[in-house]
């Protein structure tokens, strides 16, 4: 065989090993990381409260949450602890170059310190119409931040439905008396807020979503929510049925597990509300390195059944 007919042969042999190699190796690329369940459905109003702690807190953080939204197909996110606004741009882009479409969006309260309060929402679903910051001059008791106010009109199949959202992240530090009268204040300052606005006949309809960092279940005289826990009238915790589980929690460090993260509603949206569809998302238990990369926080996360 001549030898440039021989090199040629050998040309080709190696350009097809060499594509071969290229395709088994993007394939095993390609493949996700994370197979979490999903959550989303047709028929629901789908809302999570998120800490996603220091956001981005590793260099897979932005891929993480970008595989994690999209497996739990949720309508919209209340987030915490987004450090990085350039990062959560990524983030949403990452999103949608990921889901072909122009699908979601989000807002960052640009008032908090660095650990910023926002959404992430689907826009075929969520349309903000408007959006406002409380307590901007009392920001000691809300530990710089402020509560993140949003007006939003959710739509599916045809139907419609219209709330306030309120995102929030209340003071840390379970142990320091200080730090408990401040989320005392804090939330009754809230509450305050809240009863003036369904008094004056505004939209009744509130979720407020968030880390509060304190739980459900303390005895009343170290009860921070009693404001909002002994008015059943006007007020539900979706979270208070997990209140005290040894299973059912959203923060997951070391001895301190504890259900800190929670969504409350106004009674006015009860009825649209779907029972026994509030969970605690146990991320953790389906990527092993959720801690490392993510976050200490396990999402919560309800569906409401208006469409």
């Amino acid at each position: 065989m001549p030898v440039s007919v021989k090199f040629i042969i050998i040309s080709i042999f190696a350009l097809l090993l060499t594509a071969c190699s290229k395709k088994a190796t993007d394939a095993v690329e390609e493949l996700p990381k994370i197979n979490i369940p999903r959550f989303g459905e047709e028929n629901t109003l789908e809302i999570a409260s998120w800490n996603i702690q220091t956001f981005p807190k590793s260099g897979q953080t932005v891929s993480d949450v970008k595989e994690i939204v999209l497996d739990l197909d949720a309508d919209l996110y209340a987030v915490q602890e987004i450090n990085n606004a350039f990062e959560f741009r990524n983030l949403l882009d990452s999103l949608n170059a990921a889901a072909g479409a122009d699908m979601y969006d989000g807002r960052l309260n640009e008032l908090s310190s660095s650990f910023k309060t926002g959404i992430i929402f689907k826009k075929s679903v969520i349309e903000v119409l408007d959006s406002t910051y409380l307590f901007v001059n009392d920001l000691y008791d809300f530990a710089s931040r402020p509560p993140f106010q949003l007006s939003l009109l959710a739509s599916k199949n045809g139907r419609t439905f219209d709330f306030n959202l309120i995102v929030v992240h209340l003071k840390a530090e379970d142990g320091n008396p200080q730090s408990q009268v401040r989320r005392r204040n804090s939330i009754q300052k809230l509450e305050n807020y809240i009863d003036s606005q369904l008094q004056s006949g505004s939209d009744p309809d509130f979720v407020v979503a968030g880390d509060w960092n304190d739980e459900l279940e303390d005895p009343p005289s170290s009860n921070v929510f009693l404001p909002f826990l002994e008015d059943t009238l006007r007020y539900k915790f979706l979270t208070l049925p997990f209140a005290g589980s040894s299973s059912e929690f959203s923060y997951l460090l070391g001895g301190f597990n504890s259900l800190i993260d929670h969504i409350l509603i106004t009674t006015s949206i009860d009825t649209a509300y779907l029972p026994l569809t509030t969970q605690v998302l146990k991320l953790d238990q389906y990527y092993s390195l959720y801690v490392s990369e993510v976050s200490d926080h396990r999402p919560v996360a309800a569906r409401f059944g208006t469409f």
